[in-house]
């Protein structure tokens, strides 16, 4: 490896916006852009990013970036890094990302899933350091995750490893919208408070949701049930108890089934505290197999761990 070229562009692709920058191998990021991005306008997005690469690289001498790493919220090839598709890119089908940015930089270009690469980015630089055996899970409007076994990033045949959200913890649940039924998902993530909210007060139960939305459900959040909740709200609080035992239900099965010592969970939904927390701790030590010891922490890369996942990429991949 040429020891002079140590700087890495990231790029994190979501649904609404896109982050770029420019950072150095110990993870500190140096520049950092955002715009918007257009789902249904492939072209016109990617246009953006490559203004926005030109302008972080100004002023920088090219021979010091060893290239690029990137986090879409997607399935993607690793192989060939091309995002085959998106939940919030619909327009972006089989859109080849590798290939496009390895043509505008002439540098190497990595391609993972957004939640896989920030399992990556929590280990290399943040809550995981030092710890070769983790679980990250992100709970969020979905949820998504990714696994390090043995200090290796988990990634299966085609690079789809670690669909964390899609395991069924409930045989006669919900459907979801990847065609399974009872996934994690759907019984967990923020959609899923809103909706066990919404049941709820569809119910006749009393709660101070209904003002918080000032009576119309369909404005009903995450957050807005977690500040209820966070006010004591009977009914936001068992939501919120609800979610996060359905989601400790998930750990188990991941502690069973990769032994990690560490469990970070990420994601939106993540800062509600011991709200989320204390039922998947409470439901891990009942169900957890005897003599099994796991550590359940938050991130440490605050909102940035695709941005340092996609520079771990790179840097991993020489």
């Amino acid at each position: 490896m040429n020891q002079r070229k140590h700087l890495i562009l990231a790029l994190d692709l979501g649904g609404t916006n896109f982050r770029l920058a420019l950072a150095n191998d110990k993870g500190e990021l140096l520049k950092r852009y955002a715009a918007p991005v257009k789902p249904d306008d492939p072209e016109q997005t990617i246009e953006r990013i490559k203004d926005a690469i030109s302008d972080s690289l100004s002023g920088i001498n090219r021979s010091t970036v060893r290239g690029m790493g990137v986090a879409i919220a997607g399935l993607v090839t690793q192989d060939t890094g091309v995002l085959l598709t998106s939940p919030n890119l619909l327009a972006w089908y089989h859109t080849p990302i590798k290939a496009i940015f390895e043509q505008e930089l002439q540098l190497p270009v990595s391609v993972g899933n957004d939640a896989t690469l920030a399992a990556l980015g929590e280990y290399k630089f943040g809550a995981g350091k030092g710890c070769h055996d983790l679980v990250y899970i992100t709970v969020s409007t979905g949820i998504g995750g990714g696994v390090i076994t043995g200090g290796k990033l988990l990634l299966g045949t085609c690079g789809f490893a670690a669909e964390v959200g899609h395991m069924t913890i409930d045989l006669n649940g919900p459907r979801c919208n990847c065609g399974n039924i009872g996934c994690l998902e759907m019984l967990a993530s923020g959609t899923a408070i809103a909706r066990f909210a919404v049941e709820r007060l569809s119910r006749g139960e009393k709660s101070a949701i209904t003002e918080l939305v000032a009576g119309d459900y369909s404005k009903i959040t995450a957050e807005i049930v977690e500040k209820a909740a966070k006010a004591g709200d009977t009914v936001a609080k068992a939501v919120m108890d609800t979610a996060g035992t359905n989601l400790g239900v998930g750990v188990v099965n991941l502690v069973h089934i990769f032994n990690p010592e560490l469990v970070i969970i990420g994601g939106g939904v993540s800062k509600a505290g011991d709200l989320i927390f204390e039922p998947v701790r409470r439901v891990v030590a009942k169900r957890v197999m005897h003599d099994i010891s796991v550590r359940i922490t938050a991130p440490a890369l605050g909102d940035n761990p695709g941005l340092l996942g996609a520079v771990a990429l790179a840097l991993e991949n020489k």
